[in-house]
């Protein structure tokens, strides 16, 4: 997992892996505001980006959930959010498989847990090891908008 902001990323880059630099600095040079929501092209192979416009809610609402096939780069847009945040590990069990189908699994309880903040302008990367609790209320249910860019594992392979 990586948390950082728009803001400070530029001293970071270096550190992240080229297929998320890749991903954060199209992010940049994409007009947001001016895509519906739902799934758009991203300009590379493995890569697409989704906008969505959830409503926080209580995180006990929420499922955990975890890919195998994708990375998530997730983006607020507007609102906060609260993001839970757990490793994958042997004592974390699936309980709803669905990576065949849809490339997500999701988990009814989650040990050692970490909460994120988010304001508009923060991001997290979440791998396929990171199990992950997304669109959690802050203080009160509220709208948001998140850009979620999704990267395929494949990418990062030609990286080594």
């Amino acid at each position: 997992m990586i948390f950082s902001d728009l803001t400070n990323w530029e001293r970071e880059r270096h550190t992240f892996p080229a297929p998320v630099r890749r991903a954060i600095e199209r992010l940049q040079q994409t007009d947001l505001d001016g895509l519906p929501a739902g799934r758009h092209d991203f300009g590379e192979p493995g890569m697409f980006l989704l906008i969505n416009e959830p409503v926080t809610r209580d995180w006990r609402e929420i499922k955990p959930e975890t890919h195998r096939l994708y990375t998530d780069i997730q983006l607020l847009l507007s609102g906060r959010e609260r993001m839970r945040v757990a490793k994958v590990s042997e004592e974390q069990v699936v309980t709803d498989d669905k990576y065949e189908a849809q490339d997500i699994a999701f988990y009814e309880n989650v040990h050692n847990e970490n909460t994120i903040d988010m304001v508009p302008g923060d991001f997290i990367v979440l791998f396929p090891t990171d199990i992950h609790r997304p669109n959690c209320s802050v203080e009160e249910d509220m709208p948001i908008r998140k850009a979620v860019v999704k990267v395929h594992r494949d990418l990062f392979a030609t990286e080594l």
